[in-house]
């Protein structure tokens, strides 16, 4: 019904929340629009939402920008997996962008803040021409559109100088039934330290209840690595070499996390 409500609303004909009135009913029947903020999310699920009938639109922002910079626009069409364009009176651009237009997106506009509070050395490192260092990388489309891929913080790079955005294989691997939750990062070679090159590591929170569900029960710690690992690596063939995963690590206990319930990547990192 999904494809059948789609061709008819590319001619004008909007059938789809009377087909899918079940589903809407039960998330109150009046639901119009839902918005996605704060941390990536699959365009699949966009396309979803869309699918039954709700608009589906995403914001960008931070807390200095109060919070809102960019947001999808409610009377177009726009990308799944955008974050929108910017919102009135404010300008986003793109600095130092590599090959593929990826770079760290600066913003100026009122609601860009005046500065830290009594931290004049932090704001002269955050504002530069009235522009804001957002930190996080993006590219932004013909139209305006702003694709965010990582966080400037996070990037691993490589020994010949390739960028590696954590945020893009953790999604992917998101997707993966066995794992509930991931956390990819840059580890140093224990066994070549003096390569200084960074191993491409994901450590790993498993799904137990769809392990035990698609595998069975009583599985060893082994085993479930073993299955973890084989699917990691069916992953790594839709990555660029370079991007592979390379090791995991199984974490049984909870990642540590911030109040907005984002995993606390350095923290992480740091524990042995």
């Amino acid at each position: 019904m999904i494809h059948v409500t789609n061709v008819l609303k590319a001619v004008n004909i909007d059938i789809k929340r009377k087909v899918f009135k079940e589903i809407l009913d039960n998330l109150g029947g009046n639901l119009r629009i839902i918005v996605s903020a704060a941390a990536p999310i699959d365009g699949k699920v966009g396309k979803w939402v869309e699918d039954i009938g709700i608009k589906f639109l995403q914001g960008y922002g931070l807390t200095e920008t109060a919070p809102i910079a960019a947001l999808t626009p409610e009377y177009v069409s726009s990308p799944y997996d955008s974050t929108g364009i910017a919102v009135i009176d404010t300008d986003i651009k793109v600095i130092n962008p590599n090959e593929n237009g990826e770079g760290e997106l600066l913003i100026k506009g009122p609601t860009v803040m005046l500065g830290y509070y009594e931290n004049e050395e932090a704001t002269k490192t955050a504002l530069e021409g009235g522009y804001f260092h957002s930190g996080d990388i993006g590219r932004i489309d013909e139209n305006g559109f702003i694709y965010i891929t990582g966080r400037s913080k996070n990037v691993i790079v490589t020994q010949n100088g390739k960028n590696i955005y954590p945020e893009e294989i953790e999604m992917m691997l998101g997707n993966i039934d066995e794992i509930a939750e991931c956390m990819v990062y840059g580890k140093e070679d224990e066994e070549n330290k003096e390569n200084k090159e960074l191993v491409i590591t994901a450590r790993i929170k498993p799904n137990y209840t769809k392990i035990e569900e698609l595998h069975g029960a009583n599985l060893s710690d082994e085993e479930i690595y073993k299955i973890i690992w084989d699917k990691v690596k069916e992953n790594n063939k839709k990555l660029t070499s370079y991007k592979a995963v390379k090791k995991i690590e199984i974490k049984k206990d909870d990642f540590e996390k911030t109040t907005t319930m984002k995993i606390k990547r350095y923290a992480e990192i740091n524990k042995k």
